[in-house]
């Protein structure tokens, strides 16, 4: 595992230089959440709702790099079936997907990126989440799959 995250390790400036512009993408067009989204986020722990942007997209944006392509295959962070990503305060949701447990998840995703610090500290511990357990095991799938239902 350490090997393989070192590996991945390697790849991570430029998964950030991405990430932030898939962000960016999100953030610039992008649409507020609705009121009833704001207090989806609010209850999952996100501390600044306001900055939030959900981007309806055809299907979720894939890295033009083939090796950060191929990397994120292998980690099964970009499957064939995703119809949802949070990077930052950007979410990507495929058109026709978005739900109310869907968006609860990635706001909690929202969440666990606030709490982490930053981008770079966020996908570093995530990767190594993922690597050590596998994708739908990691402490962050689960953590976002327990909020998915409002209380």
């Amino acid at each position: 595992m350490q090997k393989a995250f070192e590996q991945y390790q390697a790849l991570l400036p430029l998964a950030i230089d991405w990430l932030e512009w898939v962000e960016q993408q999100c953030l610039q067009n992008g649409r507020q959440p609705s009121a009833e989204e704001m207090q989806d986020a609010i209850s999952v722990g996100v501390s600044k709702p306001e900055k939030v942007r959900v981007l309806t997209v055809q299907s979720i944006t894939r890295p033009d790099d083939p090796v950060l392509l191929q990397a994120a295959i292998e980690t099964g962070l970009l499957g064939e079936t995703a119809t949802a990503r949070a990077v930052g305060y950007g979410i990507e949701v495929v058109a026709g997907s978005a739900s109310r447990r869907l968006l609860r998840h990635e706001f909690r995703h929202v969440y666990q990126f606030e709490q982490a610090g930053s981008l770079e500290l966020f996908v570093s511990a995530y990767i190594e989440s993922v690597l050590s357990t596998g994708y739908h095991d990691s402490v962050f799938e689960q953590d976002a799959r327990a909020y998915e239902n409002p209380d």
